[in-house]
């Protein structure tokens, strides 16, 4: 009997020396801490590829079309990717974070490997630790990106835009058609000149005004940008023509003017760089410039909620990397057979998820309808909440460090062998 206390004594502390092995082996940048790396990293590259060119794919169909069908240069298109790019990068980095943890995580859970570590001694917070890491890396990638790169990308590409709209490729004329790109305007062009962009042989039908009809007629012309800005309507100016107007009310009334020069306001519509051209000034500043202009129109006594959202969004997008990244590895373990397929959808369905929230409260925020920075703060904190739910779910029998518990579990085993030894006895 005594050699059978004796044993049971010493069985335990094997057990327990295994454990404090192993995690005494897990210290940074162990083996598997460095696998999860790879695995991350690789999942994470792919994500970042696919979601930015699903997001991107709108602005390459537009800018093929500038390239094929407007003679827009290559090079000068391909720039603009570039410039575009910043911006998309902020969007599509925290959605491949979670990509990457979920595939990562939910391959070593659904293969077993999980298991086995944990019943190994390795707790739950130390097995999300590479995840952690890469939350940070990702998420002081994305703060760069926001703070000091996409102001100057922003900047760039409307620099750009405007060499485009003096290479005439935004203004989508032909020749031999009627032109009705233009809202309320068709423009006919009997020979356009590529080379310098002047027009011959012109007819302008102008339906804007609510009382008359214009009809202009002239032998050329030129377009031109309004103080040299992209964001501003093209003007057409025509020379050597003459300008009809017809009254809609009074079918009588008809003047006949010939002119030297005559400038035609024109909108380009719903183009690309029009499109560009939207983009809330905000997108174009640094910190500093934020907080000067905010205080700036605080001390006028106005309202700067539009540039305080886009001041906290600078730093709430790369925030989201780190939330989206403790979510994803507890998450992934949970589900045990999360594969790449299954990690697709769960980050797809959580980002479209915190990327309304996102829109909801910058639209409120901007507004003045709620605070500016709870509505750009309000996803983040949700998800935070999500997150710390699910490790505690999932960790919860991880609370006390692993010598600890194998200790604890020693004295029980000794406690229950000394109350069988007494009974017996």
């Amino acid at each position: 009997m005594t050699a059978g206390l004796d044993a049971s004594k010493a069985s335990p502390p094997r057990r327990a020396d295994v454990a404090i092995a192993l995690t005494r082996r897990l210290r940074p940048f162990s083996l598997i801490d460095r696998y999860l790396l790879r695995e991350m990293a690789a999942s994470f590259a792919l994500g970042l590829v696919t979601f930015t060119f699903v997001l991107l794919m709108d602005q390459m169909m537009r800018l093929m079309d500038l390239i094929i069908n407007k003679g827009a240069p290559v090079l000068v298109v391909l720039r603009l990717i570039f410039y575009v790019l910043p911006f998309s990068l902020t969007v599509t980095i925290p959605m491949s974070v979670l990509l990457a943890v979920l595939a990562t995580y939910g391959r070593v859970s659904s293969e077993g490997e999980a298991i086995v570590l944990k019943t190994s001694g390795l707790s739950l917070y130390r097995l999300m630790a590479p995840a952690v890491l890469f939350g940070i890396v990702t998420t002081l990638a994305t703060l760069w990106i926001s703070t000091l790169v996409q102001p100057d990308s922003t900047r760039a590409s409307k620099t750009l835009i405007h060499q485009l709209y003096q290479t005439k490729a935004l203004t989508s004329l032909e020749e031999g058609v009627f032109n009705t790109e233009y809202q309320g305007l068709a423009i006919y062009v009997d020979h356009l000149k590529k080379q310098d962009g002047t027009l011959q042989g012109i007819l302008v039908i102008d339906r804007r005004s609510q009382t008359d009809q214009h009809l202009v007629i002239a032998q050329e012309g030129k377009l031109l940008t309004k103080n040299g800005e992209a964001e501003t309507p093209i003007g057409l100016q025509v020379s050597k023509g003459n300008l009809h107007i017809s009254s809609r009310d009074d079918p009588g009334r008809y003047r006949n003017l010939d002119f030297e020069t005559y400038d035609l306001q024109v909108s380009t519509g719903d183009t690309l760089g029009e499109a560009v051209g939207r983009v809330r000034q905000g997108k174009e500043m640094n910190l500093g410039e934020l907080r000067a202009q905010i205080a700036q129109i605080n001390k006028a006594g106005g309202k700067a909620w539009p540039l305080q959202v886009e001041l906290h969004k600078k730093f709430a997008l790369p925030i989201a990397c780190l939330i989206l990244s403790a979510i994803g590895a507890p998450l992934a373990i949970r589900i045990k057979k999360a594969n790449r397929g299954v990690s697709l959808a769960l980050s797809v369905a959580i980002a479209v998820f915190y990327y309304i929230l996102l829109a909801t409260g910058e639209s409120l925020g901007s507004r003045g309808q709620i605070e500016p920075a709870l509505g750009v703060w309000f996803p983040n904190l949700t998800l935070g909440i999500i997150a710390i739910s699910l490790v505690l779910a999932e960790g919860r029998e991880a609370f006390l460090p692993a010598r600890l518990r194998t200790l604890i579990r020693a004295a029980l085993s000794l406690q229950r062998s000394a109350s069988s030894n007494k009974r017996a006895c």
